[in-house]
């Protein structure tokens, strides 16, 4: 068999490995609601962009023959319609509509398809990124999301990942994007392209005087100082890291896809692009200076930038607009620059990149006393990621942090693990043994979009993940005038795993007797002759995996 045929059989068989891959991790993309992990969801998008990615370019590989076939005959077909009397009528008509076709379709001109698609491609990002904005602007639906998922995020934070992001974002810290821009303009000059060279600082100062524009138009404050690892200024809205790091990668993987002639070197150049913008992106969440749609509109924004001006380079090139075409530049000095940059980036991220944690300095308002009309004051339903109720409260607690954790361990109880990436992995392999693992994390919910403060879980006899009794624990903004913090809890059992939701995804099955796990937890903490109080009204509901439950809607008041 010859080597074009071997090639072709070897992108059928990516392709077809790609469609695979793409479907099971669709799948674990949807455990968001169920694991509760944002660095599980965050690697599972990042790998179904670059199954994508692969699919695509091997759907193009194998197509291209057939394609310039078919390309072909149209244009063929097209040249014969034309000799058609009625259509030559039509095509020499003077209507503006008839002419603007025209020049939409003319191969021969540089406003015609090429320019006509990439309108198209930018004229997409650009409404995604208005979609976003509109959101930020009217606090819709994403900005619930986002104020959960920035709370959510220092409790899953492994410290030994903080030093890995904040050299990936140093890669798109200004003092790195001046870097950048020399070397590569260096480069280019070097090469011949001085227009090129000096096209390259316009584009970066007018990225970062849009970027201050747009910073200042839609006035977003940052998250909370509690929550980031390092301090901003400056607004929220967009990320200015991840824009740069979308326009500026983009333009240098650019270059690089044109000067090389491999198509694997072309597909490797495509996804290190795809991930390092990714990772900048998701760097700046996980130190917490940006939501999760700052990210996500300045990635948008940055393609419609990075459209235009490819479409604006490969135009002149074939049209000869500048009086010549574009040189390719040689892959070797190119190269030179991303490594470079990376080197860059290690030595210096330690110097300007100095993560510190900052402890919040909860205020107390005073609740008179703990009764039936107080308690209409504290927050009573559990949430999911998008602010939708779930379970009511079931127990209110009156005391310190310390003495919660002291009176569940002596209880045998167990606090619950934070939702890292290898935590969760973790349970899913242990559950799907029927292991045990006593520490496991419990899927993160909110109350008034924080995530629980505390979480314990105790085993049943038959000492498996499968089944476990489990509560999560908020600590109020409320306080006895004796200074005793005000907490409060929900508690069901997990009796079982099960596929739940459109994606049939594994997760646990509650008891939708809620109160016979409150009643349980009482019990083991002494707590069985407590006061009750009425919080609201009894009510049948679901949780986030769809599970029913129903409840009283009393609550068991714990003084501690």
């Amino acid at each position: 068999m010859n080597k074009p045929h071997l090639k072709l059989r070897a992108y059928l068989v990516l392709s077809a490995l790609a469609i695979i891959l793409s479907a099971i991790n669709l799948y674990l993309a949807k455990t968001w609601d169920v694991f509760g992990s944002p660095a599980l969801f965050a690697m599972a998008i990042l790998l179904q962009l670059i199954l994508a990615l692969t699919f695509i370019h091997s759907l193009v590989v194998i197509l291209w023959k057939p394609l310039q076939i078919v390309g072909s005959i149209l244009v063929s077909a097209w040249d014969g319609i034309q000799k058609n009397s009625y259509i030559r009528t039509i095509l020499r008509s003077k209507s503006p509509v008839v002419s603007w076709l025209r020049r939409r379709f003319d191969i021969a001109s540089p406003t015609g398809p090429g320019l006509t698609v990439a309108i198209a491609i930018a004229l997409a990002w650009l409404m995604g990124f208005a979609g976003i904005t509109r959101q930020v602007l009217l606090k819709e639906v994403l900005t619930r999301i986002d104020t959960r998922v920035i709370n959510l995020v220092p409790s899953t934070r492994p410290s030994a990942q903080t030093s890995f992001f904040s050299i990936i974002t140093f890669l798109a810290n200004w003092q790195t994007m001046i870097v950048l821009t020399a070397l590569f303009g260096w480069v280019l000059w070097r090469c011949g392209q001085k227009y090129l060279a000096a096209l390259l600082p316009a584009v970066f100062v007018a990225e970062e005087l849009i970027a201050t524009l747009l910073k200042h138009l839609v006035g977003r404050t940052r998250p909370e100082n509690y929550l980031s690892l390092i301090h901003e200024s400056s607004a929220s809205f967009p990320s200015g890291h991840a824009l740069r790091a979308t326009l500026l990668y983009g333009l240098l993987a650019y270059f690089l896809y044109k000067s090389l002639q491999s198509t694997l070197a072309r597909l490797v150049i495509a996804a290190t692009y795809l991930t390092v913008v990714f990772l900048v992106g998701l760097s700046r969440i996980y130190l917490g200076v940006h939501y999760p749609s700052d990210v996500l509109a300045s990635v948008l924004f940055g393609g419609f930038l990075l459209t235009i001006i490819i479409a604006c380079l490969e135009l002149s090139a074939r049209y000869q607009l500048w009086g010549q075409r574009t040189a390719i530049v040689p892959a070797r000095k190119l190269l030179f620059v991303p490594l470079a940059i990376a080197v860059f980036s290690i030595i210096l991220a330690p110097i300007f990149i100095r993560p510190t944690v900052s402890l919040a300095t909860p205020g107390y308002r005073m609740l008179a006393a703990l009764n039936e009309q107080t308690t209409s004051q504290l927050p009573l339903y559990s949430e999911t990621l998008t602010g939708a109720h779930m379970e009511p409260i079931g127990f209110i607690y009156v005391g310190y942090e310390d003495q919660i954790k002291q009176r569940y361990e002596q209880a045998g109880w167990t606090k619950a693990d934070p939702s890292t990436l290898f935590n969760t992995l973790r349970a899913v392999a242990v559950g799907f043994q029927g292991g045990q693992y006593l520490s496991a994390p419990v899927t993160p919910s909110y109350l008034l979009a924080k995530p629980q403060d505390l979480a314990f879980e105790k085993p049943t006899a038959s000492n498996t993940l499968r089944q476990r009794h489990h509560t999560r624990i908020w600590r109020t903004d409320f306080a006895l005038p004796d200074g005793r913090p005000i907490w409060v809890a929900t508690a069901s059992f997990d009796e079982g795993i099960e596929f739940a939701g459109p994606a049939r995804l594994p997760t646990h099955h509650i008891d939708p007797n809620v109160d016979a796990e409150r009643s349980y937890i009482a019990g083991s903490l002494g707590a069985q002759d407590s006061e009750f109080l009425q919080v609201v009204a009894p009510e049948l509901g679901q949780n986030a995996s769809g599970d029913r439950f129903f409840t009283d809607g009393r609550a068991v008041v714990v003084r501690l």
